[in-house]
């Protein structure tokens, strides 16, 4: 079995009890889906657990490992005992036995409880039972992906955006797992529900066209029905789930974990699969989010006087330099380039 570090043991251990971070448990995706040593490592120690549980000509080995890491345990406390009676090993050698003896014994603990992520993980976090072997379409800044999954939907992804489908879509539901922006013309199939994951947010659909927004570094996340109906869970909490009908959004705050129902104007946010950049009286540091995402350039704001200020306008396709001079037009506000990012100023209007 390949190293891992006491951080990524106790990341692990955490993840199996459900008790870390959105963050952390993104990052301990992504790491198995391009770290490949930390991906068979994974593997390994899910096959000996699995094997432990008496798995047809496995289980001898499972037993070998766990009674290989419980005598280094053993010896090592043994050692220890005799170090205090006065009569062996002392200084620098004890040392170090103490700082491996807690990552030996996290060791064999995840041994024990690392094959539980193959029954718990689809529990976790909305993951499905296969998390790990998806098929997964990304787009760069300013690129827009139209993509057919199996089933006939279409799914257009907005700029910056990463959509994941399990292996399993399409056996009993259809669920993908979004971060970033897409439309959806979901193809309607009554038996197999179509559910789209983003973080803590869950929606379900039968057959239906409607918007995500769900950038990671957004504090909101936002679904807009565009026709249909869906229905939108948050934090695996039935009482607080909304059904909303076309014309309706739903914007969840990442910050207060609330959720309100508003209405809204299809082309302001839809616009963007048309290649229109919109701003519908958005915050300046949403507005800097976005041109970022949308010119793959860093946006800046110099003053805090634009924090109080909102922006609103569409740009039907256009340079960022034609975009910014606009803006700087109507916004009373100042633009400039410093190397590879822009900076604003001002106090706007």
């Amino acid at each position: 079995m390949a190293y891992m570090d006491e951080h990524h043991y106790l990341l692990i251990i955490g993840y199996l009890e459900g008790r870390i971070t959105e963050e952390e448990t993104q990052y301990l995706l992504q790491k198995v889906q391009t770290d490949k040593e930390f991906s068979d490592a994974f593997e390994d120690i899910a096959e000996i657990w699995s094997a432990k549980k008496a798995i047809p000509n496995n289980s001898g080995k499972a037993n070998e490992a766990l009674a290989r890491l419980n005598k280094k345990i053993d010896d090592l406390e043994a050692t220890e005992q005799v170090r205090k009676n006065g009569s062996a090993k002392t200084g620098h050698q004890n040392t170090i036995i103490l700082k491996l003896r807690p990552m030996l014994a996290i060791a064999a603990s995840t041994l024990i409880l690392a094959g539980a992520f193959w029954l718990y993980k689809a529990k976790l976090s909305n993951k499905p039972a296969d998390i790990f072997a998806m098929a997964e379409k990304h787009t760069a800044p300013g690129e827009k992906k139209k993509i057919d999954l199996p089933d006939g939907t279409t799914v257009t992804l907005n700029s910056s955006s990463n959509l994941r489908i399990a292996n399993s879509f399409g056996d009993d539901k259809r669920e993908v797992y979004l971060e970033g922006e897409a439309f959806f013309d979901v193809k309607r199939d009554p038996q197999k529900p179509f559910i789209v994951h983003t973080g803590k947010i869950a929606t379900q659909v039968l057959g239906t066209h409607f918007n995500v927004s769900a950038y990671q570094n957004d504090s909101n996340i936002t679904v807009s029905l565009v026709q249909g109906k869906v229905q939108v869970d948050m934090n695996n909490d039935p009482s607080k789930r909304i059904i909303l009908d076309p014309g309706k959004q739903m914007i969840y705050s990442k910050n207060n974990h609330q959720a309100h129902v508003a209405d809204f104007i299809t082309d302001d946010i839809t616009g963007w699969k048309e290649n229109k950049l919109v701003f519908n009286y958005d915050s300046w540091p949403d507005a800097a989010k976005k041109l970022s995402r949308w010119y793959g350039v860093p946006v800046l704001l110099k003053d805090s006087t634009l924090l109080r200020c909102k922006l609103k306008g569409t740009f039907d396709n256009i340079p960022l330099a034609k975009v910014m001079e606009q803006i700087r037009m109507v916004a009373d506000v100042s633009w400039q380039m410093q190397g590879t990012k822009i900076i604003i100023s001002g106090k706007c209007n």
